[in-house]
């Protein structure tokens, strides 16, 4: 993916410059050199931002992303003392 830079002061100056280039390729906002802010299309940041999915929706997803089963580590209680 191509970036575009435009300094911050530009992008004060001319927003719509701003907006037609980040119709191109996602475009990094810069302040005093150092990336501060990305602007991107509404289409794009869909795309990108995955929404969170409940449990029952990951359950029931017929096409997982991964098929692994599910393995937890292993809990050790030996060093608790068990009182009756």
């Amino acid at each position: 993916m191509t970036l575009s830079y435009m300094t911050s002061a530009s992008f004060n100056q001319n927003p719509s410059k701003a907006r037609q280039a980040a119709n191109e390729n996602p475009l990094v906002i810069t302040d005093h050199g150092k990336p501060t802010h990305v602007l991107l299309t509404y289409a794009e940041f869909e795309a990108k931002w995955v929404k969170p999915r409940s449990a029952l929706d990951a359950l029931r997803d017929p096409n997982p992303a991964t098929d692994d089963d599910f393995d937890p580590p292993r809990v050790n209680f030996e060093w608790r003392e068990v009182e009756l």
